[in-house]
């Protein structure tokens, strides 16, 4: 447990300012959940608390990694400072004026109802720019700067190409809503591409692979795993979900429900899920080779043990030397 909380620490200044406003954004997003959860209120609408607790949760999450790929990365000060500065001031703008919103029973996004809305929506794309930007910068640094794990590198370079792959989907969204509003006049109570489209399946997949390969480089260490059989399995984790991302695209942009998979296009998913599966089957079968490779120094210890305890229980003499 201490290696594991050792591995989720953060050190940087500019990390350790990231992970605050993250555990801020998190517990408001618990928060508004355990109030909906008390007051039996609704999960759907425009209106609902239901984008605070995703919204405070998912960025949340968002600010912790950026703030953990930032402590691997060549420590840089003033690159740090600026970047974890914008995004922590960003990331709780835009979670703060949504919650705001949500108090007052008026929708936060698509909202151009009077002007105070209107500013209000305008001053959450200008937060999100920031935060993208931010995300930018990041992801070329990762890829510019030498890491000295090959697996850590592979897990956070992915990952943040799979973060801006969510912005670019975020910004598909937003037109989406636009031309919404622009055919019925009204705030969309959920953006649709199609018929049955739901494009936040993909935009949330985008930003929350990268945590999925940050659990899998711990899990790979934590079971003991060499270096060539981690990557192995962050390969296979890789090409599997980003599969199942390009699956979950094309069937939001095909107008499918996330559940409608008998089409042609549900190949990806089934490769996606078999690319998974065998990312699993290699971690447990590296799991078994270090415990095996530990095996005979264990024995060995034991041995030791029971020729030091001496025969049949009696405790051994002390030896002169």
């Amino acid at each position: 447990m201490r290696t594991l909380a050792s591995a989720l620490s953060l050190h940087k200044p500019a990390s350790r300012r990231l992970g605050a406003a993250a555990v801020l954004l998190l517990v408001s997003g618990l928060a508004h959940l355990l109030f909906l959860l008390a007051v039996s209120g609704d999960w759907t609408g425009p209106v609902s608390l239901r984008k605070p607790i995703t919204f405070g949760l998912s960025v949340g999450m968002l600010l912790w990694t950026v703030g953990w790929v930032i402590d691997r990365l060549p420590s840089r000060s003033r690159l740090e400072k600026s970047l974890g500065l914008g995004m922590v001031l960003s990331g709780l703008t835009e979670v703060a004026l949504i919650s705001v919103q949500a108090w007052r029973g008026v929708p936060s996004h698509f909202n151009y109802t009077t002007v105070e809305d209107l500013v209000v929506f305008v001053s959450m794309g200008v937060s999100i720019a920031v935060l993208s930007v931010g995300l930018l910068i990041t992801t070329v640094w990762t890829f510019a700067a030498r890491l000295a794990d090959g697996t850590v590198a592979l897990a956070v370079r992915a990952g943040m190409v799979l973060v801006l792959t969510g912005l670019g989907i975020g910004q598909w969204i937003i037109e989406l809503g636009n031309d919404f509003i622009e055919r019925y006049d009204l705030v969309p109570d959920r953006v649709l591409s199609g018929e049955a489209g739901v494009p936040t399946f993909p935009h949330a997949m985008g930003f929350h692979g990268i945590q999925v390969f940050i659990v899998a480089v711990l899990i790979t260490g934590l079971v003991g795993l060499n270096a060539h059989a981690a990557r192995r399995v962050l390969r296979l984790l890789v090409a599997g979900y980003s599969a199942l991302l390009g699956w979950a695209v094309l069937q939001a942009a095909s107008g499918r429900a996330p559940s409608d998979v008998l089409w042609s296009g549900g190949g990806l998913a089934v490769l996606g899920v078999a690319l998974l599966a065998a990312a699993a089957w290699q971690l447990v079968v590296g799991w078994r080779r270090s415990e095996s490779r530990n095996v005979p120094a264990l024995a060995v210890c034991q041995q030791t043990a029971r020729v030091g305890a001496g025969v049949e229980g009696k405790p051994a003499v002390p030896s002169a030397l």
